[in-house]
C-alpha cells in the first residue's frame, strides 16, 4: 500500500506524475482463510481424506466415486432402429401392460403428422428425439401433461421409477439400464473440491506426452499412465533433494512419502505394466494382468521371513511375461522369504529349487506325493506324469493341420471367412480381422495386447447380434443408482462401427470362460449336462419303482415326494455363525444321500453279463459314483434307450478330462477350469443327435457353431492339456470353428491358424502382428509368440511367412 502526501508547495506536475506511478501499481488481494478473494472461492481444508474417492468427503456426490452412473439406455429401449413405429421399434411398448403406450404413441403421432411406417432411422433427428423426449416443457402444468401432451419414452422410464417399488418394475427396468460417465466429474470420481488443489510438474517431466500439463490434479495424475506417473515422482524427488541440499535445511517430510510411491510405481513398471492407467478399474484387467498387480503387493510390503503361498501366478501369461514373474518369484526368495507356487507352467517348475509332485491321478487316484525333490530327478523319476513331459518322454502331439487357403477369399464375402472391420475398442484401432471358419483358431499375443477384447467384447456380442441371439439388457434387476455391484454382469454389447461378413455360415456362438457356474450346491454334473433326467427314467421304469407307484420325479432330490424331509435334498445342514462363516454339517437323517428311505430302498442292477453280476445302486449310490464307475455300471443296460441317452452324455465329461467327478459333487466346489469344461460338455451336450445311439463327441450335430474359449488350459496339467486339444479337435472335425484365446505354447502349435496380436501391450499393442500358421508366426522376428515358439522344439519356421496388418496398415511385416 502506498500513501500519496502532497504540500502546498507542490507542483501540478509533481502530483499527476505520482499519481500515474499509483495508478500502475497492482492490486493484491489477500484474505486470512482457504479463499481466493480473486475467484470468490472458498478452499476446504487439505485432509487426506479429501484426496480419496472412497471416502464421503473426497468423492463425487453424484457418482459416489464410481466415476459412472447406470440409468436408462434409449439404445436398449430402441435396439432395432430399422423397424418402424407401427413394428414396435420402442421394445417395452410391444406387449404387457406397457401395450398402452404404443396406442398413445399412435395417437400423437397422427395428431403432429410423425410417420409410423417408415424405419425408425429414417425419421429425422427432430421426430426421433421428440419420440425418446416428448413435447417440450412436458409436466409443467396441467396442459403440459398426459393426456393432453406426449411424455416421450423418457416419461415412461420415469413414471416406472416411481413404481420401482415393485418387484416386477424392477426386474422390467433392470432390462434397459446401463452405465454410463457420470455427467458430473467426467469419470474422474472426485470432488470437485479436491480437484482445485494441483502440483506443478517440474520441466521435461513428462517428455513423451504431446501436451504435458504444467500442474497435475489428483485425477489427472491418476489418469497418467504407470511409466508417466513415475517419471513424474522421480522429478519431484530430484527437485526436492536439489532443494534440500543447502545445509540449513532441514529433513524432508516428503522424502519418504515420495520414496513409497517411486518404490511401488517401479515395481508396476519392472513387471511390464507401464502402460496402464492408475484409474484403470481392475474389472477391466486381464487374468495376467491381475496376478501381476497382485505380486507387485509382495514386493511392496518388503517382508522378511515370510510364507508367500501363490495358486498358479502364471495365469493368463504370454511365455515373455512368465520369465518375468520368476525374476519376482526368485527375488521373494532371495529376501529370505519361503515361497511356494502351486502351478503348472513348465517355466515356473524348471525355476523351482525343489518341486513336489501329486499324483498320480485324478481325484480318488490323486492325493499321493508321487516325488519330491530337484529337477533333474523329477526328469528322471518312471512314476511322475510331470517328469514325463518336462523330460520329453510324453508329449502333446500336433495333429496332422487343416489347410488355409490363402488369397482371394480372405478379402471377399466367401462363406467359410468370417471378416470384421472397423474395430476400434480400447486398444484397438480401425482393425480388421479374417477367421476362417471350421479350423481350430489361436488368439496369441502378450498379456494386455487386446485379445480378450477382441474375441470377448467385440466378436461374441457381434456375432450374436448378427445371429440375433444378443442378450436383453446389460445389468441386473434391483441395483441402486450408484452402486457397482453390477459390473461383474454386464454382458459386452456389439459396437456400431463394427462390419461383420461371413456369419451367414454359423448357426450360433458360444463363449465358454471361467466364470463360476453357481453358487447353489444343488446343481452337479450329472444335472448341469442333462443327465440326471435320463437317468431318474431309468429307475422309474424298474420293477420295484413301479409296484410303489414312484415316476420319475420322486428320483429328483429337488421334489417333495423323494427328498429327505428334514435337508430338503441338500444333504447338509446350514448352521448360522452371528460373527463367523456359516458351518455345514451332514444330514443326521439321511447321512448326506439327499433322499427318503423309500427311495433309496429302489436298487437296480444292470442284466448280468456272464458269470458276473454287477452291483445293486441306488439314485444315492449313482450320485456317489464318479463318471468313469458310473459309465462302465450303465454300459450294462444296453438297450436301456434312457441309459443310453444317459451314457451319450456323460461320455463327454470322460473325454475333456472330467471324468474323476462325481455324478452328485456339487458344482459350486468346482475349480475354474472344471467349470470351463463342463460348460464345453453342457452346450455339446445341448447339440447332441436325438436318440444318441452313439456316445462322445461324435454325436454332435453338424449345424456350424463358432465356440469361444478364454484360456482354456487355465488349471490343467500337461496331460489334462492333452485331452483338452483332443477335444477341441473333434470339435472342428464335426464342422464348428474353435476360437481359443491362449498363451500355452503346446497348444498353440496344435492349432491351424493363429492371429497373434501386440507386438507390445496397452497403447503398443492393439495390432495384428502376424496371421498364419504356427510355423508363418515361429518366423515372425517381430512377434514375443514367434520367439517362444522358436525356443520350443519341434517347430521349423516356414520361410514362406504370410503376415497381416489391420486396414490402417499398423501390423508389423515380418
Amino acid at each position: 500500500m502506498r500513501i500519496l502526501e502532497t504540500g502546498s508547495g507542490s507542483s501540478a506536475g509533481e502530483i499527476g506524475e505520482d499519481l500515474r506511478r499509483a495508478a500502475a501499481i497492482q492490486e493484491f488481494h489477500f484474505s486470512a482463510g482457504l479463499h481466493c478473494a480473486r475467484c470468490d472461492v472458498d478452499y476446504r481444508e487439505p485432509v487426506p481424506a479429501l484426496f480419496s474417492f472412497n471416502h464421503p468427503l473426497g468423492a463425487c456426490p453424484a457418482c459416489k466415486g464410481f466415476g459412472r452412473i447406470i440409468g436408462i439406455d434409449y439404445d436398449l429401449a430402441i435396439p432395432d432402429r430399422s423397424l418402424s413405429l407401427a413394428e414396435g421399434a420402442v421394445k417395452p411398448w410391444r406387449t404387457g401392460f406397457s401395450a398402452e403406450c404404443q396406442r398413445d404413441l399412435a395417437k400423437f403421432c397422427r395428431a403432429l403428422g410423425v410417420p409410423m411406417n417408415i424405419p425408425f432411422a429414417w425419421l429425422s433427428a427432430e421426430h426421433q428425439r421428440w419420440v425418446i423426449e416428448g413435447d417440450p416443457d412436458y409436466g409443467v402444468d396441467e396442459e403440459h401433461q398426459w393426456p393432453r401432451a406426449w411424455y416421450g419414452v423418457k416419461g415412461y422410464f420415469r413414471w416406472l421409477e416411481s413404481k420401482a417399488y415393485k418387484m416386477h418394475v424392477r426386474v422390467l427396468l433392470s432390462r434397459y439400464r446401463a452405465y454410463t460417465t457420470c455427467p458430473q466429474c467426467q469419470g474422474r470420481r472426485f470432488n470437485p473440491d479436491a480437484l482445485l488443489f494441483r502440483c506443478p510438474v517440474p520441466a521435461g517431466a513428462l517428455a513423451t506426452l504431446s501436451s504435458a500439463p504444467g500442474a497435475l490434479t489428483l485425477a489427472d495424475f491418476y489418469a497418467l499412465p504407470i511409466r508417466d506417473a513415475l517419471a513424474v515422482v522421480e522429478a519431484w524427488r530430484h527437485e526436492r533433494a536439489a532443494a534440500r541440499r543447502s545445509p540449513s535445511a532441514g529433513p524432508d517430510p516428503l522424502a519418504l512419502v515420495l520414496e513409497e510411491v517411486r518404490s511401488r510405481l517401479g515395481f508396476l513398471a519392472e513387471v511390464g505394466l507401464g502402460y496402464l492407467t492408475l484409474d484403470r478399474p481392475t474389472r477391466t484387467l486381464s487374468g495376467g494382468e491381475t496376478e501381476r498387480v497382485n505380486l507387485t503387493t509382495c514386493l511392496g510390503s518388503r517382508l522378511v521371513n515370510t510364507l508367500f503361498v501363490l495358486d498358479e501366478p502364471s495365469v493368463g501369461l504370454h511365455p515373455r511375461d512368465t520369465d518375468r514373474l520368476v525374476r519376482i518369484l526368485q527375488r521373494l526368495r532371495d529376501a529370505g522369504n519361503t515361497v511356494v507356487v502351486v502351478e503348472h507352467e513348465a517355466a515356473v517348475i524348471r525355476a523351482a529349487d525343489q518341486v513336489l509332485d501329486l499324483g498320480p491321478g485324478h481325484g480318488e487316484s490323486g492325493g499321493h506325493l508321487v516325488f519330491q525333490g530337484s529337477l533333474a530327478a523329477l526328469r528322471r523319476h518312471p512314476a511322475s506324469l510331470t517328469g514325463q513331459y518336462l523330460s520329453g518322454r510324453k508329449r502333446i502331439e500336433s495333429p496332422a493341420r487343416r489347410p488355409v487357403a490363402m488369397g482371394a477369399s480372405v478379402t471377399t464375402d466367401a462363406p467359410r471367412w468370417l471378416t470384421l472391420s472397423g474395430i476400434t475398442k480400447n486398444n484397438l484401432l480401425n482393425l480388421s480381422v479374417e477367421l476362417p471358419l471350421g479350423r481350430f483358431i489361436c488368439v496369441t499375443g502378450v498379456s494386455g495386447s487386446g485379445k480378450s477384447t477382441l474375441v470377448r467384447d467385440v466378436l461374441f456380442p457381434a456375432v450374436q447380434a448378427a445371429l440375433g441371439t444378443g442378450p436383453a439388457g446389460s445389468s441386473p434387476a434391483d441395483v441402486p443408482a450408484g452402486s457397482e455391484a453390477v459390473g461383474e454382469n454386464e454382458a459386452p454389447r456389439p459396437l456400431a462401427n463394427v462390419t461383420l461378413r461371413g456369419h451367414d455360415a454359423l448357426a450360433r456362438v458360444v463363449l465358454v470362460d471361467q466364470s463360476a457356474l453357481g453358487k447353489t450346491p444343488r446343481s452337479n454334473p450329472a444335472v448341469y449336462v442333462g443327465a440326471f433326467d435320463d437317468l431318474r427314467e431309468l429307475f422309474a421304469a424298474s420293477e420295484t419303482a413301479r409296484q410303489r407307484g414312484l415316476k420319475a420325479s420322486a428320483f429328483s432330490f429337488n421334489s417333495a415326494q423323494g427328498q429327505c424331509e428334514r435337508c430338503r435334498g441338500a444333504g447338509f445342514e446350514k448352521v448360522e455363525m452371528q460373527f463367523l462363516s456359516d458351518v455345514l454339517i451332514r444330514c443326521p437323517d439321511c447321512g448326506g444321500r439327499r433322499y427318503r428311505e423309500h427311495i433309496l430302498e429302489v436298487k437296480i442292477a444292470p442284466p448280468p453279463d456272464g458269470n458276473r453280476a454287477a452291483a445293486h445302486w441306488s439314485v444315492g449310490d449313482l450320485l456317489e459314483a464318479t463318471i468313469d464307475d458310473a459309465l462302465a455300471w450303465l454300459a450294462g443296460f444296453g438297450v436301456s434307450r434312457p441309459a443310453r441317452r444317459a451314457v451319450a452324455k456323460l461320455a463327454l465329461l470322460r473325454e475333456i478330462g472330467l471324468a474323476y467327478l462325481r455324478l452328485g459333487q456339487p458344482i459350486n466346489t468346482l475349480s475354474g477350469g472344471e467349470c470351463q469344461r463342463l460348460k464345453l460338455a453342457a452346450h455339446l451336450a445341448g447339440a447332441t443327435a436325438t436318440g444318441g445311439e452313439s456316445t462322445g463327441l461324435d454325436t454332435v450335430v453338424s449345424h456350424s457353431t463358432l465356440f469361444l474359449f478364454d484360456e482354456p488350459t487355465t488349471g490343467l496339467h500337461f496331460e489334462d492339456v492333452r485331452v483338452l486339444v483332443l477335444a477341441l479337435q473333434r470339435l472342428v472335425d464335426a464342422g464348428h470353428s474353435v476360437v481359443v484365446v491362449e498363451h500355452n505354447l503346446d497348444l498353440i502349435r496344435c492349432a491351424d491358424w493363429v492371429i497373434d496380436l501386440g507386438p507390445e501391450a496397452g497403447d503398443a499393442g492393439g495390432q495384428i502382428v502376424v496371421a498364419g500358421t504356427p510355423e508363418d508366426v515361429a518366423a515372425c522376428p517381430a512377434s514375443h509368440t514367434g520367439a517362444a515358439l522358436r525356443q520350443a522344439p519341434r517347430v521349423t519356421p516356414d520361410p514362406a511367412v504370410k503376415s497381416a496388418s489391420n486396414s490402417s496398415g499398423a501390423g508389423a511385416r515380418c
